[in-house]
């Protein structure tokens, strides 16, 4: 019998070594090392991208005595909702939504729209001066906004559209002005006008789309009796269904998360969700200042509570529309982002 266990495990021996030679004569060391390295490489970048979120889940649902004990790294003692009650008695958080979505969806559902507009001319109409009008394009995704605050604030601040309120003000002998700053139109006119936050890469990536499509299809149109509107209309439309979606979601996004519009035009009169974070901290700093029991060295919960319910409608709307988002990457030709 020892025989026999001797004779199978030198048998076992010598086939691993002969698989173990074969997996190095099929998979190089070159190769092989250049998938540890590789996996190695996104592990570590997934940490870096998913530490913040973690950090985030673990501190909003861990109770406040419990953030500074060094024997709790992630998984709190005990869970507890009193970060969240806390945030929600600071947060107008109906105001606040009503107000986001005033100033943040509705211009991003407006820009989905016109840009869309602007990307189809720009890609299938023939026109002197196209080149000069894309390339303007493009140069609103490059220039910073925070250069055009000045002349924004000022057309916001006195607002009259092609002159005609100077001219009346001349003719009538009054002074006839339109203030705008501290309402939503100051988010929504520029959406309308395809001017909006990054409208340029909207309508970069429509035209990226709009380039890919076969002429055939609106020629047939044409022969059909179709003009340039029913075209676009009943051929083109159709077939954007994930561009659209793709765009949607990151014109909600970046809308959702911008603070320096509303805080530079809004003022107080309007609080979106991102100057409603930045507000918090010093409610409760308020807060502690008056005596009401908020300690301030372990409020650091319900900041993290107040950013947790900030993400999760852009959570669901990823989860919603991740399939149309990576397909339509895929189809534009965009990388990178």
């Amino acid at each position: 019998m020892d025989k026999l266990k001797t004779q199978f495990s030198s048998e076992n021996r010598r086939k691993m070594k002969e698989d173990a030679r074969h997996f190095v004569r099929v998979h190089k060391p070159q190769h092989v090392l250049f998938v540890i390295f590789r996996h190695v490489l996104l592990i570590g970048l997934c940490f870096i991208i998913l530490y913040p979120i973690f950090y985030m889940v673990s501190n909003a649902f861990k109770p406040a005595d419990q953030y500074y004990d060094p024997s709790v790294i992630w998984l709190p003692k005990s869970l507890t909702l009193e970060n969240f009650w806390v945030a929600l008695q600071l947060v107008d958080l109906g105001k606040v939504l009503w107000d986001t979505f005033l100033v943040a969806i509705v211009p991003a559902l407006i820009s989905t729209v016109t840009c869309m507009l602007v990307a189809y001319g720009l890609s299938r109409f023939n026109f002197r001066g196209r080149g000069l009008v894309f390339a303007l394009v493009i140069l609103t995704i490059i220039v910073p906004q925070q250069t055009m605050t000045s002349s924004l604030y000022l057309q916001y601040r006195f607002f009259d559209p092609f002159g005609i309120l100077s001219l009346i003000s001349a003719v009538s002998g009054t002074d006839i002005s339109i203030n705008l700053i501290g309402t939503p139109l100051v988010t929504i006119l520029p959406a309308v006008f395809a001017m909006g936050l990054r409208a340029g890469l909207y309508i970069f990536i429509y035209r990226q789309f709009f380039l890919s499509l076969p002429r055939e299809l609106e020629e047939a149109a044409s022969i059909d009796g179709c003009n340039a509107y029913s075209t676009f209309l009943r051929v083109v439309v159709p077939t954007t269904k994930n561009i659209v979606l793709t765009v949607v979601l990151l014109s909600v996004v970046w809308y959702w998360n911008d603070y320096y519009t509303p805080s530079m035009f809004l003022g107080s009169k309007m609080e979106v969700v991102s100057m409603a974070l930045a507000s918090f901290q010093e409610r409760l700093n308020n807060i502690h200042n008056l005596g009401l029991g908020v300690d301030i060295n372990v409020a650091q919960t319900q900041v993290q509570a107040v950013c947790l319910l900030s993400i999760i409608p852009l959570v669901i709307l990823y989860i919603i529309l991740q399939k149309n988002f990576s397909e339509s990457i895929e189809s534009s030709g965009l990388t990178g982002m």
